[in-house]
């Protein structure tokens, strides 16, 4: 270690980029010139972009089951708990970028905090209040906006029609920021299956399902993140006698999950916002009625099976060559949900959990100097009278 000390700093940082990330935290210990490189900000981005480059990064897959929890990738051996950042309740997972965590606690009046696996740091989004008491439909949606270099949570209120002159609020929040904007009107109503977006080219998506009083009919609505304009996707031409449909993404494109009653297409649009780029990868087969998928996890290392949530919180795994599934258990609970696959990074979020800890600490400091001026204020009203 002395000996790359020596070496020119240019070379020293060469190195160090090519390290995974939970060495790099434990290399800040080394001395306070390291310390200072790793966690600067050119140097955490500078070794993002490496690690998303990479065709093969250190992943870790997160899942809920019930309590957050990560596992290796995609060996699903040593299994640990993440603490929960709220403290309390449950941390539904509404999306996943760069290695970053968008949690949600409805127990907690709808609070949002980003949370890192990584470097175990978070931060909470300021509070939001509903316009109204009246009961909304949510959906939600998170991920990062290439043209401002900024990672964005998006939140999208609407009436249920008829209970309320309110329609829709759109509110976005930006982490450079640390600030919420109001976005544009929804243009028409839309009610997810699904209220998490997926992110696609720095775009959400949400499919937005009608019935017509005889059928379903399906359209893909779409907000950017950069100009925060709602738009629609083209749909791949299937066969509309099916139960539902499901928005994702594979190996960094646009997918559908096309579920009927008795099978599962897969469809991938390879050039984004092309309608003749849709192609049709798979038509798999359920294991039993009324059991679909939601959205694929993604392929294994070898690339020879695809891993998919199912909605009766199971994962499974899709050998490509034989056409069999095998159900896949990461932990002794036997269900799971919220998967995501999330790169290691260095990324430092500004609430960090000492952060937050500083805080409660003040405020209690102010609790007890208030309760010692009420308690003097009424001991010099006693002793005046």
């Amino acid at each position: 270690m002395a000996e790359l000390m020596d070496l020119p700093m240019d070379l020293i940082i060469n190195i160090l980029l090519r390290f995974p990330a939970k060495p790099l935290l434990q290399l800040k210990c080394v001395c306070k010139s390291w310390c200072q490189l790793i966690g600067s900000s050119h140097f955490t981005q500078t070794h993002l972009d490496q690690t998303l480059a990479q065709p093969n990064p250190i992943r870790r897959f997160v899942f809920s089951a019930p309590h957050l929890s990560c596992a290796e990738f995609d060996t699903f051996d040593r299994v640990s708990n993440l603490e929960n950042p709220f403290g309390t309740g449950f941390a539904h997972v509404v999306g996943c970028c760069d290695g970053l965590l968008c949690l949600c606690n409805y127990d907690l009046h709808l609070t949002i905090l980003l949370y890192n696996p990584t470097t175990r740091t978070q931060k909470r989004l300021p509070f939001l209040a509903k316009p109204s008491t009246l009961p909304h439909r949510y959906c939600f949606g998170f991920g990062y906006d290439g043209v401002s270099k900024d990672y964005k949570f998006v939140r999208i209120l609407q009436s249920d029609e008829g209970t309320s002159p309110f329609r829709s609020q759109v509110m976005v929040y930006s982490l450079r920021a640390d600030c919420w904007v109001q976005g544009p009107n929804v243009p028409q109503p839309f009610f997810s299956d699904r209220d998490n977006g997926v992110l696609v080219d720095g775009t959400l998506h949400w499919a937005h399902g009608v019935y017509d009083g005889i059928e379903k009919h399906y359209s893909i609505v779409s907000f950017n993140l950069s100009d925060h304009s709602f738009g629609e996707v083209p749909q791949p031409e299937y066969e509309e006698e099916f139960i539902n449909l499901r928005v994702g993404v594979l190996d960094g494109c646009f997918c559908l999950l096309v579920n009927d009653l008795d099978y599962s297409d897969i469809w991938v649009m390879k050039q984004y916002g092309v309608a003749s780029s849709w192609t049709k990868l798979f038509r798999v087969g359920h294991l039993q009625k009324h059991m679909f998928f939601e959205w694929p996890i993604g392929y294994s290392l070898n690339r020879r099976e695809l891993l998919l949530q199912q909605n009766i919180w199971r994962v499974v795994s899709f050998d490509l060559e034989t056409k069999t599934f095998k159900d896949i258990k990461v932990c002794d609970f036997s269900r799971c949900i919220d998967t995501q696959v999330c790169v290691e990074n260095l990324l430092m979020l500004k609430d960090s959990e000492s952060e937050v800890e500083d805080a409660d600490l003040q405020l209690a400091k102010k609790r007890r100097r208030w309760k010692r001026f009420t308690h003097k204020t009424r001991t010099n009203r006693i002793t005046d009278n």
